[in-house]
């Protein structure tokens, strides 16, 4: 009987509690999902992007026709604290950073003092992820935060929250989680290539009027916790071949600037030699390259095709390397490899400011194993 009176009692206690009464439901919290940070006369001016989490669900189950709601903040202060605290101050409801997955910086937030100050409110947060993706731009973060992709999709599949399919479908710069942008920013022979985003308007059409949409235009190279320039997409070409072996891209082949074909380069695979010539350090780069012709404009053999593809290939590495250099820059992070192997040797270069030169890049050989799809009838091999 004892038994069974407590356990009565348990069983009332427990009916009359509400359960998870503090939960809040995805409707009551505002989401965050993209952050910029911006530095004009003094002052630190954050930006964020802010999804409805809601509508986005309702995107998976049905077809969208009208455009997922954005909402982007403002806030302004002399410090980058400050600059969160008046957003804080007007949001409505409770504000989650757990789903932030984009960093955007303007070229003025790139000096040391103040990326150390987002290193520090990034790291010290128990919300924002170490894995989001790192970007600069030169342009109004508000416009940025603003587009859109195709068909009424959410923001969340543009190239500011997911870049990784565009770029292995078809690869320029590679983009850069926060945390590799990290530990390549306090290394001191490394050049890291933090990829810029800008807004088009040149290429898609929605109904006849022009979309605007994001594109990634270059990349600010940072050296020794410094910004050492800017480089628009067509000078950085050459680093995508060093940079993973998911790189898949086409190349127009050209002799004497008339086109001979295009190929399709894909599954790139590289080593970097030093060579060492009486005391002078210099490297070799070794690149190995599957490629597929996708059309041929003038007839010619497979062979004189492979020549011609593998010295584009050349003009194209050479090209970005030259133009790091310009800026006191290692696009291919060939120094990396001597900072690994002879840190005395790379020490003594840096301290003369010889630790990359124009003629650093000694060699560069391209191998491409040339495949043809399709009718070869009227190719001579």
């Amino acid at each position: 009987m004892k038994r069974i009176w407590t356990m009565l009692v348990i069983f009332s206690v427990l009916i009359t509690q509400t359960g998870c009464w503090d939960n809040k439901e995805v409707q009551d919290i505002n989401y965050i999902a993209a952050l910029g940070i911006d530095y004009q006369d003094g002052e630190f001016i954050t930006y964020v992007q802010m999804l409805d989490f809601a509508t986005i669900a309702k995107q998976e189950t049905g077809k969208q026709t009208e455009s997922a709601p954005i909402w982007v903040g403002r806030g302004k202060s002399s410090t980058l604290s400050g600059s969160l605290i008046e957003l804080y101050a007007t949001s409505q409801q409770r504000v989650s950073w757990g789903h932030v997955t984009a960093l955007v910086l303007s070229e003025s937030m790139l000096q040391h003092d103040r990326l150390s100050q987002v290193f520090d409110m990034t790291n010290r947060s128990q919300e924002i992820r170490y894995t989001k993706w790192i970007y600069g731009t030169k342009i109004s973060m508000k416009d940025l935060f603003t587009v859109s992709p195709f068909f009424q999709l959410s923001p969340l599949h543009s190239l500011l929250h997911e870049p990784e399919e565009n770029y292995e479908q078809f690869s320029f710069i590679p983009p850069i989680q926060f945390v590799n942008f990290i530990r390549q920013y306090r290394d001191k022979a490394a050049t890291v290539t933090l990829p810029t985003l800008h807004i088009t308007n040149q290429t898609w059409t929605e109904n006849l009027k022009q979309h605007p949409l994001l594109e990634v235009n270059g990349g600010f190279l940072l050296k020794n916790q410094e910004v050492n320039g800017w480089l628009s997409r067509n000078d950085l070409l050459g680093a995508r071949w060093l940079a993973t072996s998911k790189s898949h891209a086409a190349l127009i082949v050209k002799e004497n600037d008339e086109a001979i074909g295009s190929i399709s380069l894909q599954r790139p695979q590289h080593a970097i030699e030093i060579l060492r010539d009486k005391g002078e350090i210099g490297y070799r780069i070794k690149l190995n390259v599957t490629g597929t012709v996708q059309n041929m404009y003038k007839k010619v053999s497979v062979a004189e095709m492979r020549e011609m593809t593998e010295k584009t290939l050349r003009d194209e590495l050479m090209n970005t390397f030259h133009k790091g250099v310009k800026l006191n820059a290692d696009p291919f992070q060939l120094s990396v490899q001597l900072h690994r192997k002879d840190p005395s040797k790379w020490k003594e270069l840096a301290e003369q400011k010889l630790d990359i030169t124009d003629e650093s890049l000694r060699e560069v050989d391209v191998n491409v194993d040339l495949r043809f799809w399709g009718q070869r009838k009227n190719l001579n091999r």
